[in-house]
């Protein structure tokens, strides 16, 4: 089901080794059939990057199996040359561990700077909060209905997905307890949170994955007021599919916005019975009906918890009212504007905060577009005393961050000194991660654990910039971090400053953004597309810290 089984292409080709790293032998066996099959390995590269919506819908090992076979001609020698040498048992951080196709994952690698003083389970909250909120957290099998008769088998928090959300105030020190009943490891991370290291929930790199029967406790303070969100982050792009997330929200100390009714909603995708495509609200494939009465100020929450078969944003809007996005993945905006049914593209990971009244007759209805790129009116949530508008709007200009909002003073912009600006391509192509062949997602050319890592000092004022090759959306988070957007194709924000902590770079695109270095430790940054980054588009922001776990089929941690 995992990476532990991979699809197997060995029998096509024995690795070859030498003594300069097994590629010694490439110009003398490869270079001439390689030449006439350039042209036919391209044709099938530029075919399987429309193959998204075989990789998404279907189980994870079809995608490999349909770029396997379509390659296998033209691709039999030239992998069986290319393969190099069988990968250690252990790898230092930056080291290049050497997948040989079909033997699976490297052994163990490990994260960490070798030598360095501090270890990510030395990086622990103060237990300082004046108050403390205790939860229990409990991983288990379900059956979940998502509507119309539709029943699929989850891995859930608690019985439910989404599973419960917690609510705390900003300040509060937070202790989660989870309980693994699953038959498989698991982790919680903290989506969005500015947690301690050794709270950051990565299986790998900050903890191990909590084995069956086992219980683990996670404690951080809550230091920012915001909509954020939970989900397993071992083998994320089948334990979150499959239902392993649930909401967090961190009240304000003072309440900064009055809201009659405060609602969260989560959108998610399903892999329903015979290949269907599922699209819910709260595990609801119908309408979501919420009481709220007429002149009554609501404040709705939206995350999106998956990805759609294209990889595309959903878009979300509301109808029945104007309304103002207040918030942006957690993070308040400064001035924003009255909108109309305005189409809000909201990538994998991302959340919106809306603020709107409640008319004096009526309903108001939150609907979403799916890959036709037309509203639907199921799922949806009908807020007050009527249903989902029979005629729905045409999809008009998408919302814009850029330019929504007032602008205001901020401590970071273009103008700032950056101590040091690294620039990040996103790209895709045929090749090899973790042991499968298929369509691989990579930074600056590289499949991880081969990415490299970003090396940054506390204090540091760091600036990325994201340019986007592909003709997909990638949500770009950085986990333990806040991003401050700078710009989008070169072009300054003209409105609210924006902060947050996943960028969502359109294709063809690209994304200048920076954040302070002020939370030491091991952390990812990757698309949070989950296919993509499970097959290759994550890489490390370190600091000068150890760790004493490793990712790997000895330890069985996979992070993505």
């Amino acid at each position: 089901m995992f990476f532990a089984q991979p699809f197997v292409i060995q029998s096509l080709a024995q690795p070859k080794t030498d003594p300069q790293g097994g590629y010694g032998h490439f110009v003398g066996d490869v270079i001439p059939f390689g030449i006439i099959m350039l042209a036919f390995i391209a044709s099938v590269g530029t075919v399987l990057q429309n193959y998204h919506r075989i990789s998404r819908k279907n189980p994870h090992w079809l995608a490999p199996a349909v770029s396997t076979i379509a390659g296998i001609v033209a691709g039999a020698l030239f992998i069986g040359a290319l393969a190099p040498s069988p990968a250690p048992a252990a790898v230092a951080a930056l080291q290049t561990p050497r997948i040989v196709a079909g033997q699976g994952v490297p052994t163990s690698v490990n994260m960490g700077m070798a030598g360095a003083p501090i270890s990510v389970t030395q990086l622990q909250a103060p237990a300082t909060a004046a108050h403390v909120d205790h939860f229990t957290l409990t991983v288990q099998p379900g059956q979940l209905t998502l509507g119309s008769g539709i029943t699929v088998p989850a891995w859930t928090f608690d019985g439910t997905a989404p599973g419960p959300t917690l609510r705390v105030r900003r300040g509060d020190e937070i202790v989660v307890t989870l309980v693994n009943h699953l038959s498989f490891g698991v982790t919680i991370h903290w989506h969005g949170v500015r947690v301690p290291n050794s709270a950051d929930g990565v299986a790998g790199v900050t903890q191990d994955a909590v084995k069956p029967g086992q219980t683990y406790v996670y404690r951080f303070i809550a230091l920012d007021a915001g909509t954020y969100w939970y989900h397993s982050h071992q083998f994320s792009f089948e334990e979150t599919t499959n239902g392993l997330y649930g909401m967090l929200i961190v009240d304000p100390a003072t309440p900064t916005l009055h809201a009659d009714v405060d609602y969260s909603v989560a959108l998610h995708v399903w892999d329903g019975p015979n290949n269907q495509t599922v699209y819910t609200m709260n595990t609801t494939g119908g309408t979501l009906n919420q009481i709220a009465r007429s002149g009554q100020w609501v404040r709705l929450r939206i995350v999106n918890t998956a990805e759609t078969p294209s990889g595309n944003p959903q878009l979300v809007t509301l109808v029945g009212a104007p309304f103002q996005v207040v918030s942006l993945d957690g993070h308040d905006l400064n001035g924003p504007q009255w909108l109309n049914g305005t189409p809000l593209p909201i990538g994998s990971a991302q959340r919106y905060d809306l603020y709107f009244q409640m008319p004096s007759h009526g309903s108001v209805a939150l609907v979403t577009a799916d890959d036709s790129q037309s509203y639907v009116r199921a799922p949806a949530l009908v807020m007050g005393q009527g249903s989902v508008p029979t005629r729905l709007p045409a999809i008009t200009k998408w919302f814009d961050l850029t330019t929504y909002g007032t602008p205001a003073p901020d401590p970071i912009t273009l103008q700032s000194h950056f101590d040091a600006t690294y620039n990040i391509v996103l790209g895709n192509q045929l090749g090899t991660s973790l042991g499968r062949m298929g369509m691989t997602y990579t930074m600056n050319g590289k499949v991880f654990p081969n990415t490299g890592m970003i090396m940054v000092k506390k204090g540091q004022l760091i600036k990325l910039h994201f340019d986007n090759q592909t003709n997909l959306y990638h949500p770009m988070h950085l986990h333990g971090h806040v991003f401050t957007v700078l710009d989008q194709n070169g072009k300054p924000l003209t409105g609210s400053p924006v902060r947050q902590d996943t960028v969502l770079v359109p294709p063809h695109a690209t994304y200048d953004v920076a954040f302070v270095a002020n939370n030491p430790g091991i952390w990812m940054l990757h698309c949070h597309n989950f296919l993509h980054a499970n097959w290759g588009m994550d890489m490390m922001v370190m600091y000068d810290v150890s760790t004493p776990y490793a990712v790997g089929s000895a330890s069985g941690n996979f992070p993505d």
